[in-house]
């Protein structure tokens, strides 16, 4: 049995992140954006599935890479809910935050 947790939520940057970079592919071409949508979907899935199974990269914050996009999304726990920190690309350094 997994231990998933039924909330999600994403904290203000990690919103605007995604919804910078839905708008940035979607302007590369028609559709791209939806599909790094769907990427990000299935990976906050997976995230649900086993929220304790990627690394940890400080403190409590986790990783996971996305699929099929040069992304990571950083999270970490508190109670049922698991907080969407960053949507990050790779090439940007985690400094940054």
């Amino acid at each position: 049995m997994t231990d998933m947790l039924k909330k999600v939520k994403f904290v203000e940057e990690a919103s605007c992140e995604f919804r910078e970079s839905v708008e940035w592919y979607e302007s590369r071409a028609k559709g791209l954006g939806l599909r790094f949508t769907d990427e990000i979907d299935s990976t906050v899935e997976r995230i649900r599935l086993n929220p304790h199974l990627y690394p940890k990269v400080t403190g409590n914050i986790r990783r996971i890479q996305v699929n099929r996009f040069p992304y990571s999304v950083f999270y970490t726990t508190e109670d049922d809910t698991i907080l969407i920190l960053r949507i990050f690309h790779n090439k940007r350094k985690p400094v940054e935050w």
